[in-house]
């Protein structure tokens, strides 16, 4: 993958951030958006609206969380310690979104996966969407069940009673996981407001978790 200048990070950051606030998946200070450039972790500041960034307002840290540049007034996103923890646990994760888009968000609130019998592209694309145990924001325990997911090979999961995590080769990518997954959210709740799925036969269930672990299982 090519390397990316400093100017076309924050650029990238700052399409990601408004796309976001414009499809109401972040309300005006809610969700974080980073990059991690060998090392040096792009992060969006923190109480900034996603919506009306600027270049110089995005944060530059290191690994261990330490400030290399920041304009004057802006910190990192108090949740830089789970964005982190993702490019911790595997190296080859570039980027990191974190959302409260709203159906998606709902099942965290109610602790519950996003799976689903019925949703062919759903189980083809993310075979379920998991979810980690509660953990205080901004804390080192909003992150303990990250590495049993990522590692399991999850790009996308819930954080109970909080949001939704998407994890990618670049923002971009980590952003589409993240719209998809809401999405996914929203037809399924609509699903259950008509009556409920009705289920694919378990052979063809089968078939569909054989085509995801084929080609589109990556980490």
């Amino acid at each position: 993958m090519r390397k990316l200048s400093d100017k076309e990070i924050r650029a990238n950051i700052l399409e990601v951030s408004n796309l976001m606030y414009q499809k109401g998946m972040v309300n005006a200070f809610e969700g974080n958006v980073s990059y991690n450039n060998e090392g040096r972790i792009y992060i969006t500041p923190s109480q900034v609206c996603k919506g009306y960034l600027e270049s110089e307002m995005i944060v530059v840290t290191d690994m261990s969380g330490n400030i290399l540049e920041a304009k004057d007034g802006y910190v990192p996103s108090s949740e830089l310690k789970m964005h982190l923890e993702c490019y911790r646990i595997r190296d080859e994760i570039k980027a990191v979104i974190h959302s409260h888009s709203p159906y998606a968000t709902a099942y965290a609130i109610a602790n519950k996966p996003i799976t689903s019998k019925a949703y062919p592209e759903m189980i083809v694309v993310f075979r379920e969407i998991p979810l980690v145990k509660y953990g205080r924001p901004s804390s080192e325990e909003i992150y303990a069940g990250f590495e049993k997911v990522i590692k399991d090979g999850f790009e996308v999961f819930l954080i109970a009673n909080h949001g939704i995590i998407s994890v990618g080769d670049d923002v971009f990518d980590a952003y589409f996981k993240n719209e998809a997954v809401e999405n996914t959210a929203r037809v399924l709740t609509i699903t259950e407001l008509i009556g409920g799925e009705k289920a694919l036969p378990e052979k063809e269930r089968k078939a569909l978790h054989l085509m995801h672990e084929k080609h589109f299982k990556k980490y």
